[in-house]
């Protein structure tokens, strides 16, 4: 199979999680202008719609189509293409946390949910739910953080074969 049906795969199991993303993105900058904590996540989340848009639009003006892109649309794939490289390594790093004590975890989440909702959390909410919640989450992180890190490998092999689409305007 070529890299590029291989590529043009990924592009469409990206683009839904990246719509998604946007519409979580307006949520959270009214939470980063209240809370300096949440500025971290939403650059990352900003970085990785950003990512995925450029790279589907050279996919498509570049590869598919042979048009001449701008240089500077080669620099957004690769600038947020490091910053989704951090977000596959977080997810890496918290998927194993999560798989090697998942209990511990949900305990903990449970307790944080009972003080932020003053003890009246429904009684169908226990630490078992919330733990297999926390697994599928998780694991469809990983699954997530796999398909666009190998993405970005395509990516950057893409550029490097096709670099003679890129030129200065």
């Amino acid at each position: 199979m070529k890299i590029t049906s291989i590529y043009q795969v990924l592009n469409f199991l990206l683009l839904p999680f990246a719509l998604l993303l946007g519409f979580t993105a307006f949520p959270m900058i009214i939470a980063a202008l209240a809370n300096a904590t949440a500025l971290l996540p939403l650059f990352m989340i900003v970085c990785i719609i950003i990512y995925i848009y450029c790279s589907i639009r050279f996919f498509n003006r570049g590869v598919k189509q042979q048009q001449i892109c701008n240089k500077s649309l080669k620099d957004w794939i690769k600038v947020n293409a490091y910053v989704c490289i951090a977000f596959v390594l977080l997810m890496f790093v918290q998927g194993s946390v999560i798989a090697a004590n998942p209990m511990l975890i949900s305990d903990q989440l449970m307790a944080d949910l009972a003080k932020q909702s003053n003890n009246s959390l429904p009684p169908q909410v226990n630490a078992a739910l919330v733990g297999k919640m926390l697994k599928y989450v998780t694991y469809f992180m990983l699954f997530y953080s796999v398909v666009l890190s190998v993405h970005i490998f395509m990516s950057f092999k893409l550029i490097k074969t096709n670099n003679h689409l890129f030129q200065e305007q």
